[in-house]
């Protein structure tokens, strides 16, 4: 009976497995593949939204869709869920913490982390009263397309009320009935180096709301005149088109047949890829770019999409240990310890070590509790340990990929590496269990409301709405509050009518000390009224709940009974900067953590746990003591210290117990010498 229920069931599931294989071989039919590995040679017709033809000589033609013009062939609705769309989906698997979207408005002085995937230290942007549409207008420059753009994704009717409610009484803003949805442009990731297309168009076209426009305007098929960030109103059934912008094609991209030559690859090229991530050191801008190295694995030939993969659903592979493929393929290989040492045990035993050319690591005399300790990436990934960690600038974050001039020093203060625990027990009881990884961090600056000690963010549009005449900031928060120049009475009580008027190049050292001296009163001042200011404009529009200013760490309040004055207080984990792991640049091994001796991490003054970080203020004049790493590290100092003794005299002690040993043989050989001889003596 057994044998007859087993075999049943045998049967069910071969012909499930041969229904799901037909439903996904008919799926796959439906498009067309070269499957040649040179690739297809792409002279195509381009088609509107309305699955039109596109015609260059047309009156008022539209612009083109990457989902009609590419959907023909690819299977745009598969892709669409992919890792770079997928934000915004509750049902896919966040993973470990990201790179969040860092909502910045220097007005208001706010940079929020912010992520749809519930990454902690993160908000959702839908509980901030951030509408779908703001995110998309907002990163879309940075983004492929789709997600929170999607057409799916704003016209979620129970999003929208959640967003309304959490905004407040002001409504969100949603300009999508005239912008149309964001979509997705496949040029972006799979266009040729030198194809012309231009990226950064499509960033200046999707900020412009231009966001049917901005592949057509990326891709060099035309050029747009008009903005939709200028219409009020439209229909969308039935739009004026006097009020759209006019799209001109370039008529030398089209053949005679109609089509176009769209240079593309199936495999993304790394430059695709470094627009959206590129993350260099701060000084980079200032001119020491030229000395900074490539990540090795780059130098040796190797593209950011051989580790980072994809198949035709586009869950690409973010490479970091125990990750789980949302495909559910097999991709133990894919890691660093996948690659480079392979399997290890029965869970991961698919790793192929050695993949396109890894060599195995040789670690001589390096204890096997490190590879529990560390991650490879912890002795291996980011720029040489320094005393003070640097600052770093990102693509997303500091919109590198625009032609301006920068400094580096541009907010949001991103530092790192730092080496934090990762993917383990937080719990000081467990220390011995935590894995260190090396991260960036940086530290969120936003204005909120405490209700018995729980800070909430307040939306940022509906901050700076309360709080720009009491703030008295147009433009740059930092550096409009810092700008508090004497008046001339000012001058002339500090200096004496005759020195008032003096240039401060004419001014003598003692003169420029007062002014310097008293400049800085009245800027403290200044900071601290208008602050009091903005803090009770919120509490006067959010009555019994206490208004707050976080940045660098530090909750500033309105505090006392009659006399209200400014203070810091500590938050917790409300003001607690928002940590992510690097994995690039990766140094190779000769340049790696550890390489001239165990005491370059067990030492007292060792950068591993105590190189500076300094927490940057958004506001002027906050004095700020820069933390050590340790700080952040949970890491049991005393422990460390007593483990630092025994490799203080390590190297005398090796050499002791070499020469020990030398002479112990010497000692031996010589009594085995004698030994012999009185053996030999005896028998003669």
């Amino acid at each position: 009976m057994l044998n007859r229920l087993n075999q049943i069931v045998g049967f069910v599931v071969m012909g499930l497995l041969w229904l799901s294989s037909g439903l996904e071989l008919s799926a796959q039919s439906r498009y067309a593949t070269s499957d040649n590995q040179s690739g297809y040679v792409h002279w195509i017709e381009l088609y509107d939204a309305t699955n039109t033809p596109v015609d260059p000589k047309a009156e008022n033609p539209k612009p083109y869709s990457p989902e009609r013009t590419c959907g023909r062939c690819h299977d745009i609705d598969t892709i669409s869920h992919g890792w770079h769309f997928n934000a915004v989906n509750s049902q896919s698997n966040p993973g470990r913490p990201g790179q969040p979207w860092i909502w910045s408005d220097p007005r208001t002085g706010t940079h929020l982390p912010l992520s749809y995937r519930d990454w902690e230290g993160t908000f959702n942007p839908d509980q901030l009263g951030i509408s779908r549409w703001e995110v998309a207008a907002k990163f879309g420059g940075f983004l492929p397309g789709g997600g929170p753009g999607a057409s799916e994704s704003l016209q979620d009717q129970a999003v929208q009320a959640g967003v309304a409610e959490h905004r407040g009484t002001e409504l969100p803003q949603d300009r999508s009935a005239i912008t149309g949805a964001l979509p997705i442009d496949c040029l972006l990731c799979h266009r040729n180096a030198g194809s012309g297309y231009s990226p950064f168009a499509w960033t200046e076209q999707v900020e412009d709301q231009n966001f049917a426009y901005a592949p057509t305007v990326a891709a060099g098929f035309a050029l747009v005149d008009g903005t939709m960030a200028r219409i009020k109103e439209l229909d969308p059934a039935a739009p004026d088109a006097s009020k759209l912008p006019k799209v001109t094609y370039d008529q030398s991209r089209f053949r005679s047949d109609g089509k176009v030559f769209i240079d593309l690859v199936r495999k993304p090229q790394n430059n695709s890829c470094y627009y959206c991530h590129t993350n260099v050191l701060a000084d980079s801008p200032t001119g020491t770019r030229w000395l900074h190295d490539e990540d090795v694995h780059l130098r040796a030939g190797l593209a950011c999409s051989d580790c980072h993969r994809n198949s035709l659903d586009h869950h690409t592979v973010r490479g970091f240990e125990e990750e789980q493929h949302q495909a559910g393929s097999s991709i133990a290989s894919l890691s660093c310890r996948g690659c480079h040492l392979g399997g290890r045990n029965a869970e991961d035993s698919l790793a192929q070590a050695g993949r396109l050319g890894a060599p195995l690591p040789e670690h001589r005399g390096l204890p096997p509790v490190h590879f529990k300790k560390l991650t490879c990436t912890a002795c291996h990934a980011g720029p040489n340990p320094q005393q003070q960690t640097p600052r770093l600038i990102n693509s997303i974050t500091h919109r590198l990929g625009e032609h301006i001039k920068r400094s580096g020093q541009e907010f949001p203060a991103i530092v790192g590496p730092i080496n934090l625990p990762i993917g383990q027990t937080q719990d000081a009881s467990h220390l011995g269990e935590l894995t260190y990884t090396p991260h960036r961090l940086f530290w969120p600056s936003y204005w909120g409301t405490m209700d018995q000690g729980r800070v909430t963010p307040l939306n940022p549009d509906y901050v700076y709405e309360l709080i720009r005449k009491p703030l008295k900031v147009k433009r740059d928060f930092t550096e409009e509050l810092a700008d508090a120049p004497l008046t001339l009475t000012q001058r002339k009580e500090l200096l004496g009518d005759d020195r008032a008027r003096v240039k401060d190049e004419d001014r003598t050292p003692e003169e420029r000390t007062k002014v310097l001296q008293a400049e800085k009163i009245v800027r403290q001042k200044q900071i601290d009224e208008r602050l009091m200011a903005a803090l009770l404009a919120i509490e006067e529009n959010r009555p019994g709940k206490q208004a707050v200013f976080v940045t660098a760490g530090t909750g500033w309040i309105r505090y006392g009974e009659k006399v209200k004055k400014l203070t810091g207080v500590e938050l917790g984990a409300a003001a607690e900067p928002y940590a992510w792991p690097m994995a690039h640049n990766v140094r190779p091994a000769r340049q790696s953590l550890g390489v001239n001796g165990c005491t370059e991490c067990h030492s007292d003054g060792s950068l591993f746990f105590n190189a500076d970080i300094e927490p940057v203020s958004l506001l002027p004049e906050q004095s700020i003591e820069p933390k050590k790493a340790h700080e952040f590290q949970q890491a049991d100092m005393d422990r460390l210290r007593n483990w630092n003794k025994l490799f203080a005299g390590r190297s005398s002690f090796k050499i002791a117990s070499l020469v020990a040993f030398g002479v112990t043989c010497l000692i031996a050989l010589a009594a085995f010498a004698a030994n012999l001889t009185a053996y030999w003596q005896k028998k003669a």
